[in-house]
């Protein structure tokens, strides 16, 4: 497993490319066991590996460059569901024309 930092530094050298592949819909880092992290790819919904182009595959694990070691930082799939943003007064969002 990875630490916090790693995984964040994965996260952000493979945001871009985890965020267009199909069925994903959010990413972020969580903690499997105190100090080992993950990044997470949270999808819509899992589907069966055969079901998908190898292009769409979330890779197990993400290579990160550390004081120049190559550390492999896991991943993790999480089924989300659909997401969508709660519109009206209680949203609790706000918009502000730039």
């Amino acid at each position: 497993m990875a630490t916090h930092a790693q995984a964040q530094r994965a996260l952000k050298a493979f945001e871009s490319q985890l965020s267009g592949l199909r069925n994903v819909v959010g990413l972020g880092i969580v903690a499997d066991e105190p100090k080992q992290s993950a990044v997470a790819v949270y999808v819509k919904k899992k589907l069966p590996l055969k079901s998908l182009k190898a292009k769409d595959l979330v890779p197990p694990s993400l290579a990160v460059t550390i004081k120049g070691k190559s550390v492999p930082v896991p991943t993790k799939v999480i089924e989300l569901g659909r997401v969508q943003q709660e519109s009206g007064a209680d949203s609790g969002f706000s918009t502000q024309a730039l």
